[in-house]
């Protein structure tokens, strides 16, 4: 695609939510993820709700710790429809009190849910997370596209990362996952997943709620939508919890293999693959945990 995305200065990632609080941490954890992205380009300075984990309260905290203001936040992102990356939504908009886009893709109010052990509703909770018209009333603008969209000069949108498209270990989900589709009962391979690149002074940094598509695969989208080779940073949450050992060793040689400089993973990457990124990565990995600021 290669289209001139920009670059983007002074980026600052604020992890408001993760399943991990950090050692003597004052700070709440979740399940889920939620960031701040505050960055700057020429006189452009911009506020990104990447993801609002499971509740609300945990978010409104931490960042009342970091003293972050939530009527400053300019734009939401939920990389995905699962209930740990939308739950926070409502109560989120609540505090914003002003209108902003909300970035997703179309699918992101698709009926999806898991079997096993039991039915368990994986979607956006109605109650926490909201409903399109109750997000709307509160001045939140669906932006629903399968494309990339530039947010900002170096911030954009991943869209959608079809199957085909995706590394040969990556096509398979390692979620046992499955969706309402016409009244049918079919397999989720969560293509609802859009994800974000920022295009830094560094080289690109993508970051994942879930990184259903793969990590790798959204590495690549984000070098062919934006032309940019080096990759300086994959931060967030990306899947291998529940992945083989064969899955998380293509993973990281994959990473390593593309020049990623930097990895901070938490959320759902799982003990197995932070290890194996912590061996392989040395002091460039890092895990996240609420309360964690990136600057980049």
């Amino acid at each position: 695609m290669g289209v001139d995305v920009g670059t983007a200065e002074d980026v600052r990632i604020y992890v408001l939510a993760d399943d991990y609080a950090g050692y003597n941490s004052p700070f709440w954890a979740q399940h889920g993820v939620s960031f701040l992205i505050d960055a700057q380009s020429g006189g452009i300075r911009r506020r990104i709700l990447f993801d609002t984990a499971s509740y609300a309260e945990p978010i409104l905290f931490n960042m009342k710790l970091l003293k972050l203001d939530p009527g400053e936040i300019d734009a939401v992102l939920l990389s995905h429809s699962h209930f740990d990356h939308t739950g926070g939504l409502l109560g989120i908009m609540r505090e914003i009190k002003r209108e902003v886009p909300v970035f997703a893709h179309p699918d992101i109010f698709k009926v999806s849910f898991a079997m096993d052990p039991e039915f368990v509703y994986a979607g956006i909770p109605p109650l926490r997370g909201g409903t399109r018209e109750k997000i709307e009333e509160l001045g939140g603008i669906w932006i629903l596209s399968r494309d990339p969209i530039r947010i900002m000069p170096g911030i954009f949108t991943l869209g959608e990362v079809p199957v085909e498209q995706r590394a040969d270990f990556e096509k398979e989900t390692s979620i046992g996952l499955y969706k309402l589709e016409d009244g049918r009962v079919t397999k989720d391979d969560v293509s609802d997943e859009i994800g974000l690149a920022i295009n830094t002074r560094k080289g690109l940094v993508v970051v994942g709620g879930c990184s259903h598509p793969g990590i790798v695969s959204m590495v690549r989208r984000a070098r062919e939508i934006s032309g940019v080779e080096r990759v300086h940073a994959v931060v967030g949450g990306f899947h291998l919890i529940d992945a083989d050992d064969e899955r998380i060793q293509k993973t990281v040689e994959a990473l390593k293999g593309m020049g990623v400089k930097k990895v901070y993973a938490g959320h759902c990457t799982g003990l197995k693959a932070e290890a194996l990124f912590a061996s392989e990565f040395g002091e460039n990995f890092e895990k996240l945990h609420a309360g964690k600021v990136l600057d980049l």
